[in-house]
């Protein structure tokens, strides 16, 4: 493999700033995407260059994730690290307990969860929902009918539309509908703040991650993996060029 030019200037630049945070979504990057979401595992090296920078003096790491801060954690391995968890796309983070729900929240959220059941009665094997602390989540990717995925994922958007409070983001293969307003960029730029860091250098693969790509600056380093449009400024084709990149990221740091 062999990274972009500019993209390797750009992460040796980062690597003397003063103070950094270097961050990483979970699936499609440190981990390839699977069929079987509970079967995704960490590229080797990966989670050894996140501990490694966080390891280091004016250094941070962090895995921001949709998945919930307790399976974020079981899957990286990483309770009890100095890398920061960020889960349920910023709802949930290591570095703090979560509020609970309102009554309100507890029941809209109780109410749209029994609505989505509803849609995946019936339907082809394949399809699934995941319970979060503060959202419940519509999987289609074990479906091998795309087309019948997509009508599965049209009708929980249109589940949605029936409800308000709610924050719904639509993802590579799934439906997210959270009772809290969260987003990965507004975690990053609040964890950026609180550790005081001059440059961020942040991998994302999803449409959830340009929230975070559109939040940093023009001088830190966002890096999209794979396809689609972007607002990342470098772009790189497979987890395994994100590894790499971590793998260098730390090494160039680390002199």
């Amino acid at each position: 493999m062999t990274l972009p030019p500019d993209l390797v200037a750009a992460l040796d630049r980062l690597a003397a700033a003063p103070r950094v945070l270097v961050a990483s979504d979970f699936d499609g990057v440190l981990a390839p995407l699977v069929p079987d979401p509970s079967q995704s595992r960490a590229l080797p090296g990966t989670i050894e260059a996140l501990e490694g920078l966080a390891a280091l003096p004016d250094t941070h790491a962090a895995v921001v994730s949709g998945r919930d801060l307790d399976t974020l954690t079981s899957l990286t391995g990483l309770a009890g690290s100095a890398v920061t968890r960020i889960g349920t796309h910023g709802a949930e983070t290591s570095r703090a307990t979560a509020a609970d729900l309102t009554p309100e929240q507890q029941q809209t959220l109780d109410e749209v969860t029994r609505d989505l059941e509803a849609v995946c009665e019936g339907r082809p094997e394949g399809v699934h929902l995941e319970s979060k602390p503060s959202a419940v989540v519509l999987h289609t990717r074990r479906m091998t009918d795309r087309a019948t995925a997509d009508a599965v994922e049209a009708a929980a958007l249109e589940v949605t539309s029936r409800h308000t409070g709610l924050h719904v983001l639509h993802g590579k293969q799934v439906v997210e509908v959270g009772v809290v307003r969260a987003d990965k960029g507004t975690a990053l730029v609040a964890l950026r703040d609180e550790v005081g860091a001059d440059q961020v250098a942040y991998f994302g693969d999803d449409v959830t991650d340009e929230d975070a790509f559109r939040a940093l600056g023009a001088d830190d380093v966002t890096v999209k993996v794979g396809d689609g449009e972007t607002a990342a400024r470098f772009r790189v084709e497979h987890p395994e060029d994100a590894a790499e990149a971590l793998i260098r990221l730390f090494r160039s740091r680390s002199r």
